[in-house]
């Protein structure tokens, strides 16, 4: 297992390696499975924190999801199971590479009624395109802004746009600058240092001068009971050109990395990132 080396910051974006025991076809994994699999592995290592991970609340600290199989195993096995996991506060990484650390001493991991064997922790940007660790206040600091950011929704998106009378959520299946940056937002405001929060007004100003300028998208669905229908693909925004709304946005579109985008974030839904409108990968809206 190859574990990553990496300083104390913020935020951690995790790629884990799951290996099917036997050789057997993988069944869809649903998210909350791969939630399950990262709340045993936190008990593992410290129940309290597992229970307060697993409590029903706003702002909840991780995200989950699955990548596409990117190779087979040797001798034409199963393809392995990519999960991808980001932590959000200070004090969630070293518990979970505890736990990671001790598998070798533990029963296989299970995705459902599959039996896994922990392979390789990527978690340096240079080690895999969906790892990566920051600080809140290094994001904010080293953004780049310009007048184009183009968003990759890697995972089937939607996001909550308050309740119907019955009480069911109202979801947007159309990634307007609103939904997505006011997502986004919020998250970061729940998450991110007090004295980083993102200025309410601005961020709804900047929305509203906002524009969609391209895209290219399908529904999709995350597996489950029911399946999460969302959102897939890219979309590009034309920006505001006043500076203080174009750096929040693109500080936004830059966190959306770590903090995903809509609902159901921590059962595999909202998988994001920004891509360079002009270079490799823009058009592509496979996240493997």
């Amino acid at each position: 297992m190859t574990m990553p080396m990496i300083p104390d910051p913020d935020v951690h974006a995790l790629v884990i390696e799951l290996l099917p025991e036997e050789d057997v076809a993988v069944p869809p994994i649903s998210g909350a499975q791969v939630q399950g699999l990262l709340l045993e592995l936190m008990r593992q290592s410290d129940p309290e924190l597992s229970n307060v991970l697993h409590m029903d609340v706003a702002g909840k600290p991780f995200t989950v999801a699955v990548l596409p199989p990117h190779g087979s195993r040797a001798r034409g096995g199963p393809a392995p199971v990519l999960v991808r996991v980001t932590l959000l506060q200070a004090g969630l990484f070293g518990p979970l590479m505890r736990a990671l650390l001790s598998q070798v001493r533990r029963p296989a991991l299970r995705l459902g009624q599959v039996a896994m064997q922990l392979g390789n922790v990527w978690g340096t940007p240079e080690s895999h395109q969906w790892a990566g660790f920051a600080r809140y206040a290094e994001l904010a600091a080293r953004v780049q802004a310009g007048a184009w950011v183009r968003v990759q929704f890697a995972t089937p998106t939607a996001i909550a746009q308050g309740a119907f009378p019955d009480g069911r959520k109202r979801l947007e299946l159309l990634p307007t600058p609103a939904a997505v940056f006011g997502s986004v937002g919020r998250r970061w405001n729940q998450l991110a240092p007090p004295e980083l929060g993102m200025d309410a007004m601005l961020l709804t100003e900047a929305c509203h001068a906002t524009v969609v300028a391209e895209h290219r998208l399908r529904v999709g669905e995350v597996p489950g009971r029911p399946p999460q229908r969302g959102f897939v693909g890219w979309c590009s925004y034309e920006l505001p050109r006043d500076a203080a709304q174009r750096h929040a946005l693109t500080l936004l579109a830059d966190a959306a990395f770590y903090l995903g985008v809509g609902v159901k974030t921590t059962r595999g839904q909202g998988l994001c990132r920004r891509v360079d409108v002009r270079g490799e990968g823009a058009d592509d809206d496979n996240p493997a």
